[in-house]
């Protein structure tokens, strides 16, 4: 099964990344270690939402194929499990996880488990990434008062988790409801371009996607950035990462964490980042979370007196 071009499986590969090459890192000190030291296990946790489209059954296999390798290779045992989000949930909750990749939905319920270290995406620094809320120049469309039974198109990805919560906060804050009585028309696509290009064509009045994304399709049609604006832009968020249980040995977690984000200064490192949709990796403090965790509490705050918003 191939990796798809699509970030929704970015998310997912380079938690495989992670775990690669960490192992090894984990097996260097010497040929006498795997001798007189106990074979080190990781427990890692992948929640299903991390890939996307990708088939539950398909991902599945391509994990346990992957832990056999990285065991055949290395003598290091890896123990991955794909999980659902109840699942995930509980196996954090239940101490039954080392390490965890997930969505900030997910952390969000678990955060009191998680140690301050966490490991992203370096396109996710130095503060986070954004959503922008798109319309055509043309379309006369000047505030957010004049979207008002409009369409409008949502990116249907991981790393878009956090965008109903700031569509309902944007507008909220506006005075202008929520989305769903807002808004004439709302729908969702998994393809980026099939959400951006419907504005760029006047088929659909606004979207929603991140900045990195929009970036590089006008980087492939710089058309697309002459022709639409963006009316708004959401606060730096991240919505998705690595995050490590509370209670993991400091030593392994430090062999672990030092594995991955020195990954680009090797040729086979970077050929592998390029290959799972990245270029590097970076460890942050749980604080940089800050500003994604302001933004859900408001959210849910907006849901408690509107009970009817959509997730």
């Amino acid at each position: 099964m191939k990796p798809q071009g699509s970030k929704t499986w970015s998310a997912f590969w380079i938690l495989a990344g992670y775990a690669v090459w960490a192992v090894h890192s984990l097996a260097a000190p010497g040929a006498d270690y795997a001798v007189e030291a106990p074979t080190p296990v990781l427990r890692v946790g992948i929640s299903e939402s991390i890939a996307g489209e990708v088939n539950s059954i398909d991902l599945r296999a391509a994990v346990i194929g992957w832990a056999a390798e990285i065991a055949r290779q290395t003598g290091v045992r890896i123990e991955p499990t794909v999980c659902t989000t109840v699942q995930l949930v509980q196996k954090i909750r239940d101490h039954q996880l080392d390490a965890f990749s997930v969505n900030f939905l997910e952390f969000e319920r678990v955060a009191s488990y998680s140690d301050r270290e966490i490991v992203v995406d370096a396109s996710e620094r130095p503060d986070g990434q954004e959503y922008v809320l798109l319309v055509h120049q043309a379309s006369g469309l000047q505030s957010l008062a004049d979207l008002r039974g409009k369409s409008l198109l949502l990116y249907q990805n991981t790393r878009t988790c956090l965008d109903r919560a700031w569509l309902d906060t944007l507008l909220s804050s506006a005075h202008l409801g929520v989305a769903d009585t807002f808004m004439g028309r709302l729908e969702r696509n998994a393809k980026l371009s099939h959400v951006v290009l419907p504005v760029f064509f006047r088929q659909t009045d606004a979207c929603i996607v991140t900045r990195l994304g929009y970036g590089t399709l006008c980087e492939l049609n710089p058309q697309l950035a002459r022709q639409l604006r963006i009316l708004a832009v959401s606060p730096k968020l991240f919505p998705t990462f690595m995050a490590f249980q509370k209670g993991t040995p400091p030593e392994i977690k430090r062999r672990f964490i030092t594995a991955v984000t020195d990954l680009h200064k090797s040729v086979a490192g970077r050929q592998a980042l390029m290959l799972f949709g990245s270029t590097r990796l970076v460890e942050v403090d749980v604080s940089m979370l800050r500003e994604s965790f302001e933004l859900l509490h408001a959210y849910q705050r907006i849901k408690a007196k509107a009970p009817s918003i959509g997730q």
